[in-house]
C-alpha cells in the first residue's frame, strides 16, 4: 500500500471538470489524497485527463494545436479544475470555442478562495506560476518544470535519455535554472564588448585635454591685451562724446535764433495769405453785388392763382393714381389665385391619371371612373383658362392707366415747381436790395485790413534782415556735428567689436575650462571602465565558470546517486549505473558498458522511471519554493516489466513518500500498491469515469 508523507500538502489536485475534451462529453473525476490510480482500455481516455490537467494550469503547450483538445463536432471546450495550494481554494478555468477557420481560447478565469477574476491566457500563466513558486523565468518558457517534476509522459522521459549528449545537458541546464551562468557569461562579454567601445572613445577625448589647456593660456593671454585696448577706447570715446556735445550746445543757442527768423518768416507768410484771403473776400463781394444787380432785371411776376390751380390739379391726379395702384394690385392677387387653382387641379388630374388603387378603400380604381374625374378636371381647367386670360386684359388695361397718370403726375409737379421759383423770387428782390447795402460796408472795412496788414509785413522784414547773419555760424556747426558723430561712431564700433571679441573669448575660455573639467571626468571614468573590463575578464568570469562547474557538480553527484538508488531499487543489482559529465546514464554489466538501445524493454523502462524519479528529487531540493514537491504523475510506469520488477513497484512506491500520486497504468498489480482506483472505458465513442474504488489496509 502507498504511504504518502504525513504533514499539509505543498499543493493537490482535487477535482477535474470535462466538457467537450477529447473523447469526453461531460465528466467530473474526484482526487483523493494518497495514490490514484488512473485503469482503462487503451485508447479509453486515461491520457486526456493528464493532458487536460496539464491544459488547466499552463494553456496549450508550444506546438499543441487546439483541435487536439476540443471534441470532433463541438463548439466550445471546457476545463476546470480545482486545487488546493498551501491551504487556499484555487479553481481554475479555461474554455476553447471553434471559431469560422480557428480554435481559440475563449475565457480563462482564476478564482482563489472565492474571488474570481478573469485573465488573458499569458495573465492566467502568470498567475499560476506565482501559485506554484516557479521562478518568474519560466514564464516565457515551456512547462519543463511541470514535465520533469510532476507529469511527464513515458515516452519523453525515454527521449531525453536519447537525446545527444549537448542537447540533453541544454535541457537539463535549462531545467535546473543554471542557464543564468550562461547568459551571466554573455552579458559580462556584452559589458566588455561595450567597456571597449566606450574606452577607445574616451581614451580619443582624454588626448585632447593638453590641446585644449593650450588653447585656454593662448585665450587668457588675448583677453588681457583686448581688455587694455577696450579701456583705451573707452576713454576716447568718453572725450568724443563731451566735444559732441559741446557742439550741440552751440547748435540749439543758434537753433533758438533761427527758430525766431523762421518764426517772423512764418509769421510774413501768414499775413500774406491774410491779405490775400481778404482781397479774395473783396472780389468774392464784388461779384456777389454784380450777380444780385444782374438777379434783380430777370425776376419775373408771380401768379398766386396759377399756383393754387396747379395745386389742385396735382391732388386730383394722385388720387387717381391711388385708385389705379390698388386695381392693379387687386387684380395681380386674383390673377395669381387662378393661376394657383389651375395647378393644383392640373395636379389632382395627373395623380388620378396615375391611381391604380383607392387610398381610402383599397380598391382597384375602374377606368370608367377615372376618365369621369379627368373628363370633370378638363372642363374646369378650361373655365379657369378663360377666367385668367380676361384677368390678364383687365390688369393689362389698368397698367397703361397706370403709366398715363404718371406722366401727367411728372407734368404738374414740375409745373409747380416753376411756380413755387418764380414765388420765391418776389421775396428774393427786397432781399437782395437790403444785401447790396452790406456788402457795400464790408468792402470798406476789408480795404483798410489790407492796408494795415502791409504795414505789419515792412516791420516784419527788417526784423528778419537782422537775424539772417547767424545762418552762415549755424552750418559752420552743423559740419562739425556732423564729424563729431563720424568719429563718436568709429570709436563706439571699435569698442564694440573689442567688447564682442571679449565676450566670445570669455566664453571659449569658459568652454575650455568646463571641458577640461568634463574630460578629467572622462579620464576617471575611463580608468573605472579599465579597471572593472580588467575584473571582469580576470576575474568575474572565472568565479562564475567556477561557481557554475561547482554547482554542476554537485547536481550530478545528488542527480547520479538518486539515479542508481532508484535504479537499483527497480533492477536490483545486475547493472552499475551512474551518470557522467553530460548527464548521459552510464549502464555497467560486468564491467562492460551496456547502450541503452540494447537493453529490453523494461530495463529502459527502469532507466526512464529511475532518471525522472531522480530528477524530480534534484529539483525540488534545488527549487525550494516550488509548491508541487507532494505530487507526481507517473505514465504507465512499468511497460515492459517483468513481473518482479512490477513487484519493486511497491518499494518505490512506499520510498516516495508524497502527498498525492496519480499513476496511470494496465498493469493489473499496480491496483494492490495504490489506494484508490478510478476506471475509465469507451461507451459508444465517449469516455466514461466510473465510481472511485478504495483498498483500506491494516497497519
Amino acid at each position: 500500500m502507498f504511504r504518502s508523507a504525513e504533514g499539509f500538502a505543498a499543493m493537490r489536485f482535487k477535482r477535474l471538470k470535462l466538457r467537450n475534451v477529447r473523447s469526453y462529453e461531460d465528466a467530473e473525476i474526484e482526487f483523493p489524497d494518497g495514490a490514484v490510480l488512473l485503469a482503462g482500455n487503451v485508447g479509453s481516455g486515461k491520457t486526456t485527463i493528464l493532458l487536460a490537467l496539464e491544459y488547466a494550469l499552463f494553456g496549450l503547450q508550444a506546438g499543441q494545436r487546439a483541435a487536439s483538445l476540443l471534441r470532433n463536432g463541438a463548439e466550445s471546450a471546457e476545463v476546470e479544475v480545482e486545487c488546493e495550494i498551501e491551504g487556499k481554494e484555487i479553481l481554475i478555468e479555461r474554455r476553447l470555442k471553434r471559431e469560422a477557420r480557428t480554435i481559440t481560447s475563449d475565457y480563462a478565469a482564476l478564482t482563489i478562495n472565492g474571488v474570481k477574476n478573469e485573465y488573458s491566457t499569458t495573465e492566467l500563466k502568470t498567475k499560476i506560476l506565482e501559485l506554484l513558486g516557479y521562478p518568474s523565468e519560466f514564464v516565457k518558457k515551456t512547462n519543463m518544470l511541470y514535465k520533469y517534476t510532476v507529469y511527464t509522459p513515458q515516452e519523453h522521459m525515454k527521449q531525453i535519455i536519447l537525446e545527444d549528449a549537448e542537447t540533453r545537458f541544454s535541457i537539463l541546464r535549462h531545467i535546473f535554472g543554471i542557464d543564468k551562468y550562461k547568459l551571466i557569461r554573455e552579458n559580462a562579454s556584452k559589458a566588455l564588448l561595450r567597456f571597449k567601445d566606450e574606452s577607445k572613445t574616451l581614451q580619443a577625448e582624454v588626448k585632447l585635454i593638453e590641446q585644449e589647456r593650450s588653447l585656454q593660456s593662448a585665450a587668457e593671454s588675448r583677453i588681457s591685451l583686448l581688455e587694455s585696448s577696450f579701456l583705451e577706447t573707452m576713454q576716447k570715446l568718453q572725450r568724443a562724446i563731451e566735444a559732441r556735445k559741446l557742439t550741440e550746445k552751440e547748435i540749439a543757442d543758434l537753433e533758438v535764433r533761427i527758430k525766431e527768423k523762421e518764426h517772423l518768416e512764418q509769421e510774413i507768410a501768414k499775413t500774406k495769405i491774410l491779405i490775400v484771403s481778404k482781397q479774395e473776400t473783396l472780389a468774392a463781394l464784388d461779384r456777389q453785388e454784380t450777380e444780385l444787380r444782374q438777379s434783380l432785371t430777370n425776376i419775373i411776376p408771380f401768379k398766386p392763382e396759377a399756383y393754387n390751380e396747379a395745386v389742385r390739379s396735382l391732388h386730383y391726379c394722385k388720387a387717381q393714381r391711388d385708385n389705379l395702384e390698388g386695381e392693379y394690385i387687386k387684380t395681380g392677387a386674383a390673377l395669381q389665385l387662378l393661376q394657383q387653382q389651375k395647378r393644383e387641379i392640373q395636379a389632382r388630374k395627373d395623380s388620378v391619371f396615375s391611381l391604380e388603387m383607392c387610398p381610402t378603400c383599397l380598391q382597384d380604381v375602374p377606368p370608367a371612373h377615372k376618365h369621369n374625374i379627368l373628363n370633370e378636371a378638363e372642363n374646369k381647367l378650361s373655365e379657369l383658362g378663360k377666367k385668367i386670360s380676361e384677368a390678364e386684359k383687365i390688369r393689362a388695361q389698368v397698367s397703361s392707366q397706370r403709366l398715363i397718370i404718371r406722366e401727367e403726375l411728372e407734368l404738374l409737379e414740375r409745373r409747380k415747381a416753376d411756380l413755387e421759383i418764380q414765388q420765391s423770387r418776389e421775396q428774393f428782390r427786397e432781399q437782395a436790395h437790403r444785401k447790396m447795402e452790406e456788402i457795400n460796408k464790408q468792402k470798406i472795412t476789408l480795404k483798410g485790413d489790407i492796408e494795415l496788414l502791409l504795414a505789419h509785413i515792412d516791420m516784419l522784414k527788417t526784423q528778419i534782415l537782422k537775424l539772417s547773419s547767424f545762418d552762415a555760424a549755424y552750418k559752420r556747426k552743423l559740419e562739425e556735428l556732423k564729424k563729431a558723430f563720424i568719429q563718436e561712431k568709429g570709436v563706439e564700433i571699435k569698442r564694440a567689436e573689442l567688447n564682442k571679441e571679449l565676450e566670445l573669448l570669455h566664453k571659449e575660455r569658459t568652454r575650455l575650462i568646463i571641458s577640461i573639467k568634463e574630460k578629467e571626468k572622462t579620464r576617471t571614468h575611463l580608468n573605472t571602465l579599465l579597471e572593472a573590463s580588467d575584473w571582469i575578464a580576470n576575474h568575474y568570469l572565472i568565479m562564475i565558470d567556477f561557481i557554475e562547474r561547482q554547482v554542476m557538480l554537485k547536481l550530478r553527484h545528488e542527480f547520479s546517486r538518486l539515479f542508481s538508488r532508484w535504479f537499483q531499487m527497480i533492477a536490483g543489482e545486475t547493472f552499475e549505473i551512474q551518470l557522467d559529465e553530460n548527464f548521459t546514464p552510464l549502464i555497467v554489466q560486468s564491467g562492460v558498458e551496456m547502450d541503452y538501445a540494447f537493453l529490453s524493454g523494461g530495463e529502459r523502462t527502469a532507466v526512464a522511471l529511475a532518471y525522472r524519479l531522480a530528477l524530480n528529487q534534484t529539483i525540488n531540493s534545488l527549487l525550494s519554493t516550488i509548491k508541487t514537491k507532494d505530487i507526481i504523475i507517473l505514465d504507465e510506469p512499468t511497460e515492459g516489466f517483468s513481473e518482479a520488477q512490477v513487484d519493486k513497484i511497491r518499494d518505490v512506491l512506499e520510498q516516495l513518500k508524497i502527498k498525492q500520486l496519480i499513476i496511470v497504468s494496465h498493469e493489473p498489480k499496480i491496483e494492490g500498491f495504490i489506494d484508490h482506483t478510478i476506471r475509465i472505458r469507451k461507451d459508444i465513442g465517449s469516455s466514461v469515469i466510473e465510481p472511485m474504488q478504495s483498498v483500506y489496509q491494516k497497519p
